[in-house]
């Protein structure tokens, strides 16, 4: 029971925490990550503060904008820096790494932990003895009520998103992420649920978890990543309660899974409690993605698996996801030194498959000057000029190679 209760004072201590605002301007040289930004809640009668970042290629100028998957984070100051950085270097090419696709993180913050992320009210703690803030408990359904119908609508109306959203969550937001998957399926796409607190309230949400399961349909198309530390403590003389609520859930999901839900599971042996929330998170994001990762040897030898590979992505994940221009012209640039044959045919797929693109016919149309093909260069020019207009060397460009037509 030791074990419990201290779970129950990390709880406790968490919920009075509050979101530091940052300096209005950093200092000369400082390194930001993400920005500030904000919501005024009608159903939660407060302002709640947002981190949120954005993917370096969200304002890179050099490529059209695109739209971009969002997730969701809650305990939001605490985990920030974890998910965002993981995200990056999974997600941009560092070392060829294109695992997850790159992605919109919105952080929240929290104002009061206990009230919003417990899904009912409660009067003792799991031993049946009073405990100090448990008086405030039970506005969870607000809380998801301000994300579905408040948060979300801002960040699509704010950000370039494209509709499909992770919600992530730990301890007391792993159930709340529960809660959301049996409540409101149809606003998240995927959920990760880090060791998440199924003993609230005699296992209320552990019980309700073979009638959620077993609705045919219910959870079809959706997918749900379970994390779970050790939180054994030998010392104990009593049930561990967290541990076992977990362990059940695991297997009702598992057994009376009819919802067409994609189901994965971790327990993590050497990770406690607070430590197995930055190993969980890339664990999920690899799950939620699963087969998303580009097999990049066979990617060079033959660019046209590219679209092959993005189209199988798109049917598994139920939305569309597109590959990548900058991936592409990476993969370009990395054998035209070597093979130009193969580079012009990296460009020409760029072209094809961004064709609002002035950069990829731009790139294209210096390929084909390359291979002496100036009428087809002009034509590549033209095309990005006609796109972007104000781009006056790709004019001077163009009238240099008519001049010596």
């Amino acid at each position: 029971m030791r074990s419990l209760a201290a779970l129950v004072l990390v709880a406790l201590c968490a919920s009075s925490t509050r979101a530091q605002a940052p300096a209005a301007l950093p200092p000369a040289g400082a390194i930001t990550i993400g920005l500030s930004d904000s919501v005024q809640s009608t159903i939660l009668k407060e302002k709640r503060k947002l981190l949120v970042w954005t993917p370096p290629s969200y304002r890179d100028t050099t490529y059209p904008p695109r739209a971009y998957p969002v997730l969701y984070l809650l305990d939001g100051d605490a985990h920030f820096h974890s998910v965002t950085g993981l995200i990056q270097f999974l997600s941009t090419g560092i070392n060829g790494t294109f695992v997850v696709p790159e992605m919109i993180v919105v952080a929240i913050p929290n104002t009061n932990r206990m009230r919003d992320m417990s899904p009912t009210n409660v009067k003792a703690g799991p031993d049946g003895r009073a405990m100090p803030g448990l008086e405030v408990t039970g506005g969870m359904g607000n809380f998801l009520s301000f994300i579905k119908n408040e948060l979300i609508p801002h960040v699509d109306s704010a950000y370039r998103t494209s509709g499909y959203r992770i919600f992530v969550g730990h301890s007391l937001g792993g159930i709340t992420v529960v809660n959301a998957l049996y409540t409101m399926p149809e606003t998240f796409s995927a959920y990760l649920a880090i060791d998440p607190s199924l003993w609230w309230d005699s296992n209320l949400l552990l019980k309700q978890a073979r009638a959620q399961a077993s609705q045919p349909g219910h959870w079809a198309g959706k997918a749900l990543y379970l994390a779970q530390a050790n939180t054994l403590n030998p010392a104990d003389t009593s049930v561990n309660q967290h541990f076992n609520a977990i362990a059940q859930f695991d297997a009702v999901i598992k057994a009376y899974n009819r919802a067409g839900l994609r189901y994965g599971f971790r327990y993590y042996p050497e990770d406690s409690h607070g430590s197995v929330p930055l190993m969980a998170e890339y664990d999920g994001l690899r799950f939620l993605f699963k087969g998303y990762a580009l097999d990049l040897a066979q990617a060079m030898d033959r660019p046209a698996f590219i679209p092959e590979h993005y189209a199988a992505v798109s049917s598994a994940l139920g939305t569309p996801f597109e590959a990548p221009e900058q991936m592409i012209d990476m993969l370009g640039a990395a054998v035209a030194q070597g093979d130009r044959a193969k580079a012009f045919q990296f460009f020409k797929l760029n072209a094809e498959l961004h064709t609002e693109s002035a950069h990829a016919h731009l790139s294209l149309g210096m390929a084909y000057l390359a291979q002496g093909d100036t009428a087809k260069a002009i034509a590549e020019l033209e095309r990005a000029l006609a796109i972007a207009p104000g781009r006056t060397v790709v004019r001077t460009m163009l009238a240099g190679l008519r001049k010596k037509g």
